[in-house]
């Protein structure tokens, strides 16, 4: 990179990114005196307390027993923010000590068994493979970086590529790391076979065999880890995004170096990319689903939309090209980006099947209302326990939320947050369904059993179930029916025989103030939350049950840790049997049961048969049924108070001049439903016998 370059894009990141320029500026500084904290927005663990070296730098320090410093440490991601602050000011001082820290890495860092598992565990060679390929851009013309250091680089990048050559493993295949490792691998072998002053015969078919082999496996891994709806397979929008910043940086460097690369690897990234479009939050943020953070995902869409030349991706980037996308592609993509068109997305329902999504909007501004449904695969140990889990947002502020992540050591803290009960779901006989055994370990992983989403006018039907609570003889499905973007109704079934606790857990943004209520309707029970913008509340349709309130952990970043209130509602019951929640954004709306009847007998269900309730909210009044068993013919046709119709999920609006009602589900039990249950029943007459 030319001293006018670096200049030109100097002024631009000073003139649109300020706070980003002096964030860059005051971490140079703090390297400069041996002090590290990683506070980068996709800083995979970051640190809330510096680590100061009062004399040589320890490049094996280990803080608090997490290895996670480590790690991140010898990322040396800090190495591009010196680089950057020496093209925004000239100072020589960010050279030196680039020089001085880049030898004393290579010199202290020999590739034993012992580092294998520290500074040279696989994926932190692959990004530092990155990482040190960008930082020399910015130092390779400053009088510090003289044909000695410069050999030096290229024989400690040649190390790093031959480790990465060879270090393939199965598991490589299936996890975020093989990405981390050849996507580290190709920027390596495009340096060295593409950089004038790095080219000798040797390094450049060294880096020709590299790109070759990198690209190769690159393209295998994607195909095995991302999914057909565009969600990698590990769950966790952190990893998810990971993997994508890594398949983005292989096209910057392919056009850059003008490397060809396979149509396929392109289109795993739009497909990604499309995902993060899809779930993204009203604010922008990622869900904290699985291992991940509340992270703006601009970051992440700005570079897509220019590489992939998407008008999708950049209606939901930032207004300018984003600062580091400025240093990495320069002033054509800074002119370019700001030229594109934008295009509107149209679809606000969306169903991502094979990851087990679905999320719903009231549109596509930061005051949208939200609606995010999980019921996927667990996702390996970056998946928490998180089935029928939902995130819920009202005129773009949290609701319910999920827990986060906080730390990767083993422990009581990494395994509660990893708990169903630290997610929005149903539980029965107040235990897991699935055993946490370790950080990264479980036992009994629980299979889900189907996920759906239907959208007939202003009426969504989330559905789902899992197979956690089998052994019980306890079959769990979740149905979330949703009038427009302002009410849910969340009702639980749980389907077997005995008396088991059913419970259903909320946990609500710790920025608003959350109360237990007691309105006047039958159940008595619900809740309430008054945020920094919009208010929420919600009644409990179950007569006997109990609700209870405490704070419990939460972390909206790795190393972060806060409380919110933690919300169980439980009822002990003789299943089959329903708990239903009615959220509102509207303090003026109620919700109450009516009993459903059968119009051609008159006879009047139970609540285990078929439940109804009736929800005003301003002027308007619903009715909606739930009919939770196959009843027998005469009571397939079933409603209240004069509304009738047949079918398993149905609403309609009751002060409209001819309501009539709109059937959200006409299957009764679809057979993987009604094998499950009748498969459960089984199992505890068996264990009563």
């Amino acid at each position: 990179m030319t001293g006018e370059v670096m200049k030109e894009q100097a002024g631009y990141c000073k003139s649109r990114w300020a706070d980003q320029c002096s964030h860059s500026i005051q971490t140079a500084e703090d390297v400069l005196n041996r002090k590290f904290l990683f506070d980068l927005p996709w800083d995979m663990e970051q640190t809330t307390e510096p680590v100061i070296f009062t004399d040589q730098i320890d490049w094996q320090y280990m803080p608090g027993g997490d290895p996670e410093f480590i790690y991140q440490f010898n990322r040396h991601r800090y190495w591009i923010c010196m680089g950057q602050a020496y093209a925004l000011t000239g100072n020589e001082a960010y050279a030196a000590c680039f020089k001085e820290q880049l030898l004393s890495w290579i010199s202290e860092n020999p590739i034993t068994e012992s580092t294998k598992k520290t500074t040279w565990r696989t994926i932190e060679a692959g990004i530092r493979g990155e990482n040190w390929c960008k930082a020399i851009e910015y130092f390779e013309s400053s009088p510090h970086m003289g044909d000695e250091e410069k050999q030096a680089f290229i024989k400690g990048l040649l190390l790093h590529g031959e480790y990465l050559f060879n270090c393939r493993v199965p598991f490589s295949d299936k996890s975020n790391w093989g990405v981390l490792e050849n996507h580290g691998l190709f920027c390596i072998g495009a340096f060295l076979s593409k950089k004038e002053w790095a080219i000798e015969e040797s390094s450049r078919k060294k880096g020709a065999l590299y790109i070759e082999e990198a690209l190769k496996r690159l393209k295998w891994e994607l195909a095995i880890q991302v999914m057909d709806d565009g969600v990698h397979w590990e769950q966790s929008p952190m990893y998810h995004n990971e993997v994508l910043r890594c398949i983005l940086e292989v096209l910057r460097v392919a056009e850059l170096y003008e490397i060809p690369v396979a149509e396929d690897i392109e289109n795993a990234a739009r497909a990604m990319a499309m995902a993060d479009l899809l779930w993204s939050k009203p604010d922008h943020t990622q869900p904290a689903n699985g291992d991940s953070d509340r992270t703006d995902l601009r970051d992440v869409l700005t570079p897509a939309a220019w590489l992939l030349k998407d008008p999708l991706l950049r209606f939901r980037g930032y207004d300018c090209l984003d600062f580091e996308s400025a240093w990495e592609m320069g002033m054509e993509a800074v002119i370019g980006y700001e030229q594109m068109t934008k295009e509107t997305p149209q679809n606000e329902l969306v169903s991502l099947e094979a990851s087990g999504q679905a999320v719903l909007r009231s549109g596509w501004d930061q005051k949208a209302d939200y609606l995010h449904f999980m019921c996927g695969s667990l996702g390996g140990g970056h998946g928490h326990f998180d089935k029928l889990h939902l995130d819920l947002s009202y005129e773009g502020e949290d609701v319910l939320i999920d827990t986060g992540r906080y730390t990767y050591v083993d422990g009581t803290l990494r395994r509660t947050l990893k708990s169903a009960k630290a997610h929005n779901v149903p539980m029965a006989d107040d235990r897991e369904y699935t055993e946490c055994t370790g950080s990264w370990n479980v036992r009994n992983a629980a299979a889900y059993a189907g996920m759906r989403a239907v959208q007939k006018g202003q009426y969504t039907l989330f559905e789902g179930a899992h197979l956690g609570y089998m052994d019980a003889g306890v079959y769990v499905c979740r149905k979330v029916l949703s009038i427009g973007t302002k009410i849910q109704i969340i009702a639980d079934s749980f389907y077997g025989f005995g008396e088991h606790v059913c419970s259903q857990h909320f946990h609500l943004n710790p920025a608003g103030q959350t109360t237990l209520t007691k309105e006047d309707q039958a159940s008595g029970l619900g809740f309430s939350y008054q945020g920094i913008k919009t208010g929420a509340k919600a009644f409990v349709l179950m007569p006997g049950a109990e609700i209870s309130m405490e704070q419990g952990p939460v972390s909206f970043h790795y190393n972060q840790l806060t409380e919110c209130p933690w919300i169980c509602i439980r009822k002990k019951m003789a299943l089959p049997g329903t708990l239903i929640t009615v959220t509102f954004n509207d303090n003026t709306a109620d919700a109450s049961l009516v009993p459903v009847t059968v119009p051609v007998t008159g006879e009047v269900l139970k609540d285990q048969d078929a439940q109804a309730l009736r929800i005003r909210m301003g002027d308007h009044s619903y009715l909606a049924v739930f009919n939770h068993r196959e009843t027998g013919a005469d009571m397939e046709y079933i409603g209240a108070d004069g509304h009738y119709g047949l079918g398993r999920v149905m609403i309609c609006e009751e002060n409209q001049p001819e309501p009539e009602m709109t059937v959200l589900s006409w299957v009764k039990l679809p057979d993987w439903e009604q094998n499950h249950i009748t498969n459960g029943e089984k199992l505890c007459r068996q264990r009563n016998a």
